[in-house]
């Protein structure tokens, strides 16, 4: 069995909560590092995580494309188009990050 470094989970305060629960269908957030960074989310630069698209699974991706086409009025293709292409960002603040204890020993 192998045991990750770290993981990754839905933060339960956070006012998106309810979205990302939807999107995903768990608390398991997979992205691609443990370390966030600085990006620009609208007028704001906001520490983010990138999604790990290789771990999502077909119905999440689909999930999250509908909530895009919701959310920002696009056409789905457009929205599939930008994920394949760019990604999706989940602002650090939507998330909580554990370390395995091994990490730092």
């Amino acid at each position: 069995m192998t045991r990750k470094l770290w993981t990754a989970t839905l933060n339960t305060s956070s006012p998106r909560y309810a979205d990302w629960r939807k999107i995903l269908g768990s608390d398991e957030v997979p992205i691609t590092n443990a370390k966030p960074f600085a990006a620009q989310l609208g007028p704001d630069m906001t520490e983010i995580y990138k999604l790990d698209f290789d771990r999502l699974s077909h119905a999440q991706l689909e999930r999250l494309a509908a909530w895009i086409v919701e959310k920002f009025g696009v056409s789905k293709r457009e929205a599939h188009g930008r994920l394949s292409g760019e990604g999706f960002p989940i602002r650090a603040a939507d998330v909580s990050v554990c370390f395995d204890v091994r990490l730092f020993v």
